[in-house]
């Protein structure tokens, strides 16, 4: 059985990339109805407090305002990627080569149309250190052997300024620009997993209910049927065109909470939170090296017209473009 689940970061900031990410485990058959975190304890746990390799809701993980922050991101995602590529990762470039989906494109050669980041890096890990990394994915690749759990894909689509702001553009709301993403992922599951049963788990989208319309657009299946629709949940079942009734279950849900419920969809919205704040670091670094005693922004509403009046005149001075730096709403 393949479980797979899909969430976001930066949905609502002013300032830099939305990211969508996707996590892809296969299980044995007889655990697809249960509870990710129980098969693999004890090597991964909730807790950041523990000796495990910690996953759950990045918002409960990011230490915002704290000294590193990014730590239990970190320990949480780099276990797994060491696992799945065989090796660590060591700077932000090699981690988009990696895991950002983006087409044909070197997966981080948008980041040179902006100047923040225009022949920049950043090392990676920035909070933790290699040989806890090391640690925690051996004790992690001793478990999932043990169940039998292999993580199948860990993958991001970062989604920066000028892109979101021509995807509104075309689009029309920023909700379908991010539904657009969550096709991307949801395509290739269909696709490389035609033969396999497959539950597909997505943070529900603010306060939609209703997805049936969005997933015949992304999928074109030969029909869809309502298990569930509701405030809570929204269950489909897909069936592919010219498949038997026998054919392999495809199932795709959106709930409220996903993240706490589901360790694929914690995972994916680790991915996407730990990528949105390595590129806001690099992002901050740009301009408090060009204005002293700015503060940072993490870019969200309030903050980020804060840094924007602050940084009026100097904008003005770099001839910094608007429809790169802030995005449409």
């Amino acid at each position: 059985m393949i479980l797979a689940g899909i969430d976001e970061a930066g949905y609502g900031p002013l300032l830099g990339p939305l990211v969508v990410s996707a996590a892809v485990f296969r299980v044995p058959d007889e655990a697809a109805r249960g509870d990710l975190w129980d098969l693999l304890a004890p090597a991964v746990s909730r807790s950041a407090r523990s000796r495990a390799v910690p996953v759950d809701d990045s918002k409960k993980l990011f230490r915002q305002k704290k000294a590193k922050a990014l730590l239990h991101l970190e320990e949480g995602v780099h276990p797994f990627l060491l696992i799945r590529h065989g090796a660590p990762i060591s700077d932000l470039r090699s981690l988009l080569r990696s895991v950002a989906r983006r087409g044909s494109e070197r997966a981080d050669a948008y980041l040179d149309a902006y100047p923040w980041y225009e022949g920049r890096n950043l090392s990676l890990p920035v909070d933790t250190f290699l040989p806890v990394i090391r640690r925690l994915a051996d004790g992690l690749r001793r478990r999932q052997e043990e169940c039998g759990v292999e993580l199948l894909g860990l993958a991001a689509y970062p989604m920066e300024v000028a892109e979101f702001n021509e995807r509104i553009e075309r689009i029309g709301d920023k909700a379908s620009v991010s539904f657009e993403a969550i096709g991307h992922f949801l395509r290739r599951i269909w696709k490389q997993m035609e033969g396999e049963a497959t539950r597909v788990l997505i943070d529900r989208q603010g306060g939609r209910i209703r997805y049936a319309a969005s997933l015949f657009e992304a999928l074109h299946p030969r029909g869809i049927t309502i298990e569930e629709q509701g405030p809570e949940r929204s269950v489909y079942r897909l069936a592919r065109r010219g498949a038997r009734p026998s054919s392999p279950l495809f199932e795709v849900s959106f709930a409220k909470g996903g993240d706490e419920q589901s360790l694929p969809v914690a995972l994916a919205s680790m991915l996407s939170k730990y990528l949105r704040e390595l590129h806001m670091s690099i992002f901050n670094r740009y301009w408090l090296e060009r204005m002293k005693g700015l503060e940072p922004t993490a870019g969200y509403v309030t903050d980020g017209r804060r840094f924007l009046e602050e940084t009026r005149e100097l904008r003005r001075d770099l001839r910094i473009d608007d429809r790169i730096l802030i995005r449409r709403k």
